[in-house]
């Protein structure tokens, strides 16, 4: 009994000493998840309106900017937004299952196309040196204090390549947050830009969460001013970086709300399992006080 009560008791105070860091740790994500949460949510009134100024624009329009053309397939940029840390259950583990599904994709659809890869995030960097993809650029993930200046880190490569052509094609692979417990991996292409495909993304990120409603088709004719070629110009790049700024966002919230459930269960398993070591203890000591007694009782009756 000594030696194993004396094991037993390690084990609670490693086990107490556990809980106390996962507690900590599910709290702050809990706290950084609804922060980041709201900012992602935020982002969608913009999106809503601009969509649909840029819809109209593009229909009447479309042959005025590249962006919005569709060209021969020849090489092809994946942007893949993972995290940097672990202990976030299966989110990563889910990016890289879509990640692998989206290159499948590209490689079947487009067989003659070189691949390219930019990273945001250690996690996903790794995964795909594994396989033995070449990284042109690897940034770490944003997910500390995500800004719109981190968006235009990646956005500067990606649109000046498709300007360039040395991408015909971009998507983009990134977590898209829907509840607390779903973090969905999705892949969407980001150019050349199409509406359809944008007003997708801004409908199904966090709809759970938002009370934004999509802003009702009018047949409305709009005034122009400099020129619709002036307005293209500036206005598509930067649904470009939005669009990249949402997956960061996305991302920085799915991180937190997968690390603040799986420290919830690892929580719940120390309790479960510190409770079961506490019976184990006291059923031992209980055990050992019985035995002392018995022993001094039977050298009680001895002596007498």
């Amino acid at each position: 009994m000594p030696n194993s009560g004396k094991e037993t008791k390690r084990k609670i105070k490693s086990v107490k000493s556990t809980r106390q860091i996962t507690k900590a740790m599910e709290l702050v994500a809990t706290s950084k998840m609804k922060k980041a949460t709201e900012t992602a949510i935020n982002l969608r009134s913009y999106g809503y309106l601009a969509i649909n100024v840029l819809a109209k624009l593009s229909k009447k329009h479309a042959d005025l900017h590249p962006f919005l053309k569709e060209r021969e397939v020849k090489n092809v940029l994946v942007l893949f937004f993972t995290t940097d840390k672990g202990l976030c259950g299966g989110l990563n583990a889910n990016l890289f299952k879509k990640a692998i599904q989206t290159i499948k994709g590209l490689e079947e659809a487009y067989p003659t196309a070189n691949l390219h890869y930019i990273t945001s995030g250690k996690k996903g960097a790794d995964f795909l040196h594994r396989m033995g993809k070449q990284i042109e650029m690897a940034f770490p993930a944003f997910t500390a204090r995500p800004s719109f200046n981190d968006a235009m880190m990646i956005s500067r490569l990606a649109v000046k390549g498709f300007e360039k052509g040395q991408y015909d094609k971009i998507l983009m692979v990134y977590p898209d947050f829907v509840s607390v417990i779903q973090q969905k991996p999705v892949s969407r292409t980001l150019l050349p830009f199409s509406i359809d495909v944008f007003k997708e993304m801004v409908e199904e990120i966090g709809s759970k969460f938002s009370k934004v409603v999509p802003p009702q088709e009018k047949d409305v004719e709009y005034k122009l001013e400099p020129s619709p070629q002036f307005i293209l110009d500036n206005i598509v790049p930067q649904m470009i970086n939005m669009q990249i700024f949402q997956a960061i966002l996305e991302t920085t919230a799915s991180e937190f709300a997968a690390r603040m459930v799986a420290m919830q269960n690892a929580t719940g398993a120390a309790d479960d399992l510190l409770q079961n070591l506490i019976l184990t203890y006291n059923r031992a000591r209980q055990s050992a006080i019985t035995a002392e007694i018995s022993e001094i009782t039977s050298s009680c009756a001895a002596i007498s």
